[in-house]
C-alpha cells in the first residue's frame, strides 16, 4: 500500500511539472514568465565592414573641409586624407548630412552616420560622450592685434592681456570667448553675435575699437593676404592654445578608432599629410605637424 502511495505521489509530482512546464512554454510568446534575448546593436565598425561604406556627417570648416555652396562639392585637409585612408582600407567614403557643432553628437548617438568627417577640436565635455581619433594637426590659437601693437609680451603666459584696461573682442559661443574668459578672466570681454562674422573683429581691432582677439593663424592668413597691413598675430611662436584636429566618432568605438588610426598612421608616415597640408595651407606653416614617433640616428 505504501509503495502504491509513493508512486501516485511520485506520479502527481511529475505530471503538475509537466504541466508547469508546458503552460510556460505557452506563455513563453507572450513574455509573461519566459527570459527574452537581448539584441546588441550593431557597432559603427561592424556596420562599415558589412557595407564597405564609412557613412559620415560633415561640417563646413575653412581649409579643413570645404563645402561649395554653389555646387556642394567638398574639398580641404581631411577632405583628401579621409579619402586616401578609406582608399587604403578597401572602402568607400559616404557623405551622409551636413550638420551643425550642437547636433553632430546626437546624430552619432543615433547611429545617423558612423563619424564626422571634419575637424573636431576635442574637449573633455565632448569627450564624455564621443570617441577622438589620433590627431591629424594641431591648431595654434593666435592673439590678433592692429598691425602698430607694442604693449603686449608672451611672458607669464601673455599675462599683460589680463588687465581690466584692455578689451577682448570674440563671437558669441566661440572658443576665443572661451578663451577669454578662462585664462584672461580680468580683461574687458566684448562680445559680437554670430551673424556679425569674425570680419568685423578683424576691423574692429585694425581701427582700435578694441586691444585684441583669439583666432587660429590660417583664417588670420586669409584675412591678411585680403587686407595686408591691417593686423598681425603677436602669438606665432607662443600660441596662446593649441588644439588638435580629429575625427570624432561615437562612443566606445575603440575597434573603429584602432582602424583609423591605424590608417591615418600609414598616410602621415608616408608624408602624404604633409603634402594635403602644405597644399591647402594660405600661408607656411599655419598648420602645426604631427612630431615623428621615431628618431633616425
Amino acid at each position: 500500500m505504501k509503495k502504491e502511495l509513493i508512486v501516485s505521489a511520485l506520479v502527481a509530482v511529475v505530471i503538475s511539472v509537466a504541466i508547469g512546464f508546458g503552460v510556460s512554454s505557452k506563455c513563453a510568446g507572450k513574455g509573461s514568465a519566459a527570459v527574452t534575448a537581448v539584441t546588441e546593436p550593431v557597432s559603427a565598425y561592424a556596420r562599415i565592414m558589412q557595407s564597405g561604406k564609412i557613412r559620415v556627417g560633415y561640417l563646413n570648416v575653412t581649409g579643413g573641409f570645404n563645402i561649395d555652396p554653389k555646387t556642394g562639392e567638398k574639398t580641404g585637409i581631411f577632405v583628401d586624407i579621409l579619402q586616401a585612408m578609406a582608399k587604403n582600407m578597401g572602402l568607400q567614403v559616404e557623405y551622409v548630412e551636413e550638420v551643425g557643432w550642437g547636433t553632430m553628437i546626437a546624430g552619432l548617438q543615433t547611429h545617423r552616420y558612423d563619424m564626422i568627417a571634419s575637424p573636431v577640436w576635442p574637449n573633455s565635455s565632448r569627450a564624455k560622450q564621443t570617441t577622438f581619433s589620433n590627431p591629424v594637426y594641431y591648431s595654434a590659437i593666435g592673439i590678433w592685434v592692429r598691425q602698430d601693437e607694442a604693449r603686449f609680451t608672451p611672458e607669464a603666459g601673455w599675462a599683460c592681456l589680463n588687465d581690466p584696461n584692455i578689451k577682448i573682442a570674440a563671437i558669441d559661443g566661440s572658443t576665443g570667448e572661451k578663451i577669454a574668459q578662462t585664462q584672461f578672466p580680468k580683461a574687458k570681454l566684448v562680445t559680437y553675435p554670430e551673424t556679425a562674422g569674425e570680419g568685423q573683429l578683424y576691423l574692429d581691432v585694425s581701427s582700435s575699437k578694441v586691444d585684441a582677439f583669439f583666432e587660429e593663424p590660417a583664417k588670420g592668413a586669409l584675412y591678411v593676404k585680403n587686407n595686408p597691413g591691417k593686423v598681425k598675430n603677436i602669438a606665432a611662436d607662443h600660441p596662446v592654445k593649441v588644439f588638435a584636429n580629429v575625427f570624432m566618432l561615437p562612443g566606445s568605438e575603440y575597434r573603429l578608432k584602432e582602424m583609423l588610426d591605424t590608417a591615418l598612421a600609414e598616410v602621415e608616415n608616408s608624408g602624404f599629410v604633409d603634402r594635403i597640408l602644405q597644399k591647402y595651407e594660405p600661408a607656411p606653416n599655419v598648420y602645426y605637424r604631427i612630431a615623428s614617433p621615431y628618431r633616425t640616428k
